[in-house]
């Protein structure tokens, strides 16, 4: 069975980081402009966040997510 990621492509990375960002819009061209590869653009998901994946140098998988609502 292939378990595919938010990206829709395989899940292969051996380590994948998470941040929280206030703008995943900005951290992305950031983060792009940097020398990061963009996997996914920011997109919102169903949980409303705003996710990003981008794969960095020496093989690092870096997710940066927005939460859009509130804490309840």
């Amino acid at each position: 069975m292939t378990i595919l990621d938010e990206a829709g492509r395989p899940v292969a990375p051996r380590m994948r980081v998470a941040f929280e960002v206030d703008d995943a819009e900005q951290v992305t061209g950031a983060l792009s402009a940097a020398g990061a590869d963009v996997v996914a653009p920011p997109t919102e998901t169903p949980w409303r966040s705003r996710n990003a994946r981008l794969d960095a140098p020496a093989g690092l998988h870096i997710t940066v997510f927005q939460e859009l609502d509130p804490p309840s």
